[in-house]
Protein backbone atom coordinates (compact mmCIF):
# COMPACT_ATOMS: atom_id res chain seq x y z
CA UNK A 1 0.00 0.00 0.00
CA UNK A 2 1.49 3.52 -0.85
CA UNK A 3 2.21 5.90 1.84
CA UNK A 4 0.78 8.61 0.28
CA UNK A 5 -1.65 9.00 -2.52
CA UNK A 6 -1.29 13.09 -2.54
CA UNK A 7 1.10 13.24 -5.79
CA UNK A 8 -2.35 10.80 -7.44
CA UNK A 9 -5.02 13.27 -6.06
CA UNK A 10 -3.27 16.72 -7.29
CA UNK A 11 -5.87 19.02 -8.54
CA UNK A 12 -8.58 15.41 -9.09
CA UNK A 13 -11.45 17.39 -7.40
CA UNK A 14 -13.12 19.97 -9.87
CA UNK A 15 -15.59 22.35 -7.45
CA UNK A 16 -19.16 21.75 -8.45
CA UNK A 17 -20.59 23.59 -5.39
CA UNK A 18 -23.43 25.42 -7.30
CA UNK A 19 -24.72 22.13 -8.15
CA UNK A 20 -26.97 19.88 -6.61
CA UNK A 21 -27.67 18.39 -3.91
CA UNK A 22 -25.37 21.36 -2.71
CA UNK A 23 -26.31 23.71 -4.62
CA UNK A 24 -24.71 27.08 -3.39
CA UNK A 25 -25.27 30.57 -3.50
CA UNK A 26 -22.87 32.00 -5.89
CA UNK A 27 -21.08 34.06 -3.38
CA UNK A 28 -21.38 31.01 -0.40
CA UNK A 29 -19.63 28.75 -3.49
CA UNK A 30 -17.06 31.66 -4.51
CA UNK A 31 -16.00 31.87 -0.97
CA UNK A 32 -16.25 27.80 -0.23
CA UNK A 33 -14.06 27.64 -3.06
CA UNK A 34 -11.62 30.39 -2.19
CA UNK A 35 -11.28 28.64 1.27
CA UNK A 36 -10.52 25.36 -0.38
CA UNK A 37 -7.83 26.65 -2.85
CA UNK A 38 -5.68 27.97 -0.16
CA UNK A 39 -6.31 25.52 2.38
CA UNK A 40 -3.79 23.22 3.40
CA UNK A 41 -5.38 20.46 0.92
CA UNK A 42 -5.43 23.16 -2.22
CA UNK A 43 -3.10 21.10 -4.50
CA UNK A 44 -6.11 18.80 -4.31
CA UNK A 45 -8.69 21.39 -6.21
CA UNK A 46 -9.20 22.18 -9.50
CA UNK A 47 -11.40 24.72 -12.13
CA UNK A 48 -14.56 26.15 -10.31
CA UNK A 49 -17.73 24.68 -12.33
CA UNK A 50 -20.45 27.18 -13.56
CA UNK A 51 -22.74 27.15 -15.55
CA UNK A 52 -22.54 29.67 -18.75
CA UNK A 53 -26.13 31.14 -18.02
CA UNK A 54 -25.02 32.29 -14.65
CA UNK A 55 -21.21 33.55 -15.90
CA UNK A 56 -23.03 37.10 -15.49
CA UNK A 57 -23.95 36.46 -11.69
CA UNK A 58 -20.48 35.20 -10.93
CA UNK A 59 -19.28 38.27 -12.90
CA UNK A 60 -21.36 40.44 -10.17
CA UNK A 61 -20.47 38.79 -7.57
CA UNK A 62 -16.67 38.93 -7.75
CA UNK A 63 -17.17 42.71 -8.47
CA UNK A 64 -18.88 42.72 -5.00
CA UNK A 65 -15.99 41.58 -3.22
CA UNK A 66 -15.96 37.75 -3.82
CA UNK A 67 -12.99 35.67 -4.69
CA UNK A 68 -12.28 35.25 -8.54
CA UNK A 69 -11.65 31.22 -8.92
CA UNK A 70 -8.40 31.28 -10.86
CA UNK A 71 -9.51 28.19 -13.23
CA UNK A 72 -13.16 28.17 -14.53
CA UNK A 73 -15.10 25.27 -16.04
CA UNK A 74 -18.18 26.53 -17.83
CA UNK A 75 -21.12 24.15 -18.89
CA UNK A 76 -23.46 24.18 -21.50
CA UNK A 77 -26.42 22.69 -22.11
CA UNK A 78 -28.88 21.16 -24.96
CA UNK A 79 -30.76 23.90 -24.61
CA UNK A 80 -28.48 26.70 -24.06
CA UNK A 81 -28.94 29.80 -25.84
CA UNK A 82 -26.03 30.66 -28.89
CA UNK A 83 -22.72 30.96 -27.44
CA UNK A 84 -21.47 34.24 -26.92
CA UNK A 85 -17.82 34.89 -27.95
CA UNK A 86 -17.19 36.48 -24.52
CA UNK A 87 -17.95 33.57 -22.04
CA UNK A 88 -14.28 32.26 -23.50
CA UNK A 89 -12.58 35.02 -23.03
CA UNK A 90 -13.37 35.08 -18.87
CA UNK A 91 -10.35 35.46 -17.21
CA UNK A 92 -9.47 31.79 -15.94
CA UNK A 93 -11.36 29.74 -18.47
CA UNK A 94 -9.77 26.56 -18.91
CA UNK A 95 -12.55 23.80 -19.76
CA UNK A 96 -15.55 23.31 -21.13
CA UNK A 97 -18.56 21.08 -21.21
CA UNK A 98 -21.08 20.47 -23.49
CA UNK A 99 -23.19 18.09 -25.92
CA UNK A 100 -21.19 17.05 -28.87
CA UNK A 101 -23.84 18.54 -31.18
CA UNK A 102 -23.93 21.79 -29.49
CA UNK A 103 -21.87 23.83 -32.12
CA UNK A 104 -19.46 26.01 -29.98
CA UNK A 105 -16.93 29.01 -31.14
CA UNK A 106 -14.07 28.96 -32.41
CA UNK A 107 -12.29 30.48 -29.00
CA UNK A 108 -13.31 27.32 -27.23
CA UNK A 109 -10.70 25.48 -29.74
CA UNK A 110 -8.09 26.00 -27.06
CA UNK A 111 -9.79 24.71 -24.14
CA UNK A 112 -10.27 20.98 -22.78
CA UNK A 113 -13.54 19.93 -24.11
CA UNK A 114 -15.80 17.01 -22.48
CA UNK A 115 -19.07 15.40 -23.54
CA UNK A 116 -21.28 13.47 -21.25
CA UNK A 117 -21.92 10.05 -22.45
CA UNK A 118 -25.02 8.55 -22.31
CA UNK A 119 -26.06 6.28 -19.38
CA UNK A 120 -26.74 3.26 -22.31
CA UNK A 121 -25.84 2.20 -25.50
CA UNK A 122 -22.56 0.55 -26.48
CA UNK A 123 -19.40 2.45 -24.64
CA UNK A 124 -16.57 1.77 -27.28
CA UNK A 125 -18.64 3.33 -29.70
CA UNK A 126 -19.42 6.37 -27.71
CA UNK A 127 -16.17 7.10 -26.49
CA UNK A 128 -14.82 6.62 -30.36
CA UNK A 129 -17.46 9.40 -31.34
CA UNK A 130 -16.46 11.78 -28.76
CA UNK A 131 -12.72 11.34 -28.96
CA UNK A 132 -13.29 11.67 -33.25
CA UNK A 133 -14.76 14.89 -32.39
CA UNK A 134 -11.03 15.75 -30.43
CA UNK A 135 -13.12 16.02 -26.85
CA UNK A 136 -12.62 14.15 -23.80
CA UNK A 137 -15.30 12.30 -21.90
CA UNK A 138 -17.33 12.90 -18.76
CA UNK A 139 -19.13 9.83 -17.37
CA UNK A 140 -22.07 10.74 -14.39
CA UNK A 141 -21.77 7.61 -11.51
CA UNK A 142 -24.59 8.72 -9.64
CA UNK A 143 -27.57 9.82 -9.07
CA UNK A 144 -30.72 10.31 -6.83
CA UNK A 145 -32.59 7.29 -7.97
CA UNK A 146 -31.15 4.02 -8.58
CA UNK A 147 -31.45 3.89 -12.51
CA UNK A 148 -29.62 7.16 -12.44
CA UNK A 149 -26.77 5.14 -11.34
CA UNK A 150 -24.27 3.14 -13.37
CA UNK A 151 -23.82 -0.27 -12.70
CA UNK A 152 -20.11 -1.28 -11.73
CA UNK A 153 -19.98 -3.35 -15.19
CA UNK A 154 -21.64 -0.34 -17.64
CA UNK A 155 -18.80 1.83 -15.66
CA UNK A 156 -16.32 -0.75 -16.18
CA UNK A 157 -16.84 -0.83 -19.86
CA UNK A 158 -16.29 3.04 -19.77
CA UNK A 159 -13.14 3.00 -18.03
CA UNK A 160 -12.30 -0.03 -20.98
CA UNK A 161 -13.33 2.12 -23.62
CA UNK A 162 -11.23 4.82 -22.53
CA UNK A 163 -7.67 3.27 -21.70
CA UNK A 164 -7.94 1.48 -25.36
CA UNK A 165 -8.67 4.73 -27.20
CA UNK A 166 -6.63 6.19 -24.79
CA UNK A 167 -9.16 9.26 -23.93
CA UNK A 168 -9.25 11.08 -20.31
CA UNK A 169 -12.35 11.05 -18.81
CA UNK A 170 -13.97 12.81 -15.81
CA UNK A 171 -16.30 11.71 -13.52
CA UNK A 172 -18.92 13.28 -11.78
CA UNK A 173 -22.20 12.87 -9.57
CA UNK A 174 -22.29 10.26 -6.97
CA UNK A 175 -18.34 10.25 -5.59
CA UNK A 176 -18.01 11.27 -2.47
CA UNK A 177 -17.03 7.87 -0.57
CA UNK A 178 -13.47 6.66 -1.39
CA UNK A 179 -14.95 2.67 -1.73
CA UNK A 180 -18.18 2.11 -3.14
CA UNK A 181 -21.12 1.22 -1.22
CA UNK A 182 -23.93 -1.40 -2.45
CA UNK A 183 -27.28 -0.82 -3.25
CA UNK A 184 -29.57 -1.04 -0.42
CA UNK A 185 -26.35 -1.04 2.23
CA UNK A 186 -25.96 0.92 5.48
CA UNK A 187 -27.80 3.85 3.69
CA UNK A 188 -31.13 1.94 4.25
CA UNK A 189 -33.70 -0.12 2.19
CA UNK A 190 -34.34 1.24 -1.46
CA UNK A 191 -31.52 3.67 -1.59
CA UNK A 192 -28.88 3.39 -4.88
CA UNK A 193 -25.46 2.20 -4.56
CA UNK A 194 -22.94 4.84 -5.01
CA UNK A 195 -19.23 4.09 -6.66
CA UNK A 196 -16.13 4.61 -4.85
CA UNK A 197 -13.41 7.64 -6.24
CA UNK A 198 -10.82 5.20 -5.08
CA UNK A 199 -11.73 1.99 -6.88
CA UNK A 200 -12.20 3.88 -10.24
CA UNK A 201 -8.69 5.18 -9.78
CA UNK A 202 -7.38 1.79 -9.57
CA UNK A 203 -9.63 0.66 -12.30
CA UNK A 204 -8.48 3.42 -14.73
CA UNK A 205 -4.57 1.76 -13.28
CA UNK A 206 -6.04 -1.53 -13.91
CA UNK A 207 -7.56 -0.66 -17.77
CA UNK A 208 -4.24 0.81 -18.83
CA UNK A 209 -1.79 -2.59 -17.77
CA UNK A 210 -4.75 -4.63 -20.01
CA UNK A 211 -7.53 -5.69 -17.56
CA UNK A 212 -10.18 -6.77 -18.99
CA UNK A 213 -14.38 -5.40 -17.85
CA UNK A 214 -14.74 -8.85 -15.60
CA UNK A 215 -12.04 -7.57 -13.67
CA UNK A 216 -12.34 -4.09 -13.84
CA UNK A 217 -16.30 -4.92 -12.75
CA UNK A 218 -14.71 -6.61 -9.64
CA UNK A 219 -12.34 -3.77 -8.62
CA UNK A 220 -15.30 -1.04 -8.91
CA UNK A 221 -17.21 -3.09 -6.35
CA UNK A 222 -15.11 -3.97 -3.82
CA UNK A 223 -16.28 -2.33 -0.52
CA UNK A 224 -14.26 -0.99 1.99
CA UNK A 225 -14.10 -3.74 4.04
CA UNK A 226 -11.33 -4.85 1.78
CA UNK A 227 -10.20 -1.27 0.86
CA UNK A 228 -6.71 -2.69 0.78
CA UNK A 229 -7.27 -4.63 -2.51
CA UNK A 230 -7.99 -1.45 -4.17
CA UNK A 231 -5.49 0.81 -2.78
CA UNK A 232 -2.64 -1.20 -3.90
CA UNK A 233 -3.74 -1.01 -7.47
CA UNK A 234 -3.74 2.66 -7.41
CA UNK A 235 -0.92 4.33 -8.82
CA UNK A 236 0.14 7.55 -10.91
CA UNK A 237 -0.55 6.04 -14.06
CA UNK A 238 -4.36 6.17 -13.67
CA UNK A 239 -4.61 9.91 -13.89
CA UNK A 240 -3.41 9.87 -17.45
CA UNK A 241 -7.08 8.44 -17.73
CA UNK A 242 -9.31 10.31 -14.82
CA UNK A 243 -8.48 13.63 -15.16
CA UNK A 244 -10.98 14.88 -13.11
CA UNK A 245 -13.76 14.12 -10.32
CA UNK A 246 -16.48 16.77 -10.27
CA UNK A 247 -17.75 16.77 -6.61
CA UNK A 248 -20.04 19.27 -5.22
CA UNK A 249 -18.85 18.96 -1.63
CA UNK A 250 -14.94 18.87 -1.60
CA UNK A 251 -14.67 18.70 1.86
CA UNK A 252 -15.82 15.26 1.68
CA UNK A 253 -13.67 13.23 -0.37
CA UNK A 254 -10.91 15.24 0.93
CA UNK A 255 -12.32 14.31 4.48
CA UNK A 256 -12.01 10.69 3.80
CA UNK A 257 -8.84 10.62 2.07
CA UNK A 258 -6.95 12.48 5.63
CA UNK A 259 -8.70 9.46 7.52
CA UNK A 260 -7.22 6.51 5.72
CA UNK A 261 -3.80 8.68 5.84
CA UNK A 262 -3.56 8.67 2.46
CA UNK A 263 -2.19 12.55 2.24
CA UNK A 264 0.49 12.25 4.54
Amino acid sequence: MPASLAPVVERLFDDAGLFPPAAHAMGDALARHHRARTGPHGRLVGPFLCPVARLDELEACVAGGSPRPPELGVIATAGEAPWRRRAMLRPGVVQLEAPLHLPVPDDAARLVRYVELPGRGDADAQVEEIAKAGARVKVRCGGATPDAVPSPRRLAQVVAACARLRVPFKATAGLHNPFCIQPNGKDGPGRPGQHGFLNLLAAASAALVGEGVDGLTELLGTPADKGDQVIVRIDRSSRSLVASIGTCSIDEPVGHLVELGLLS
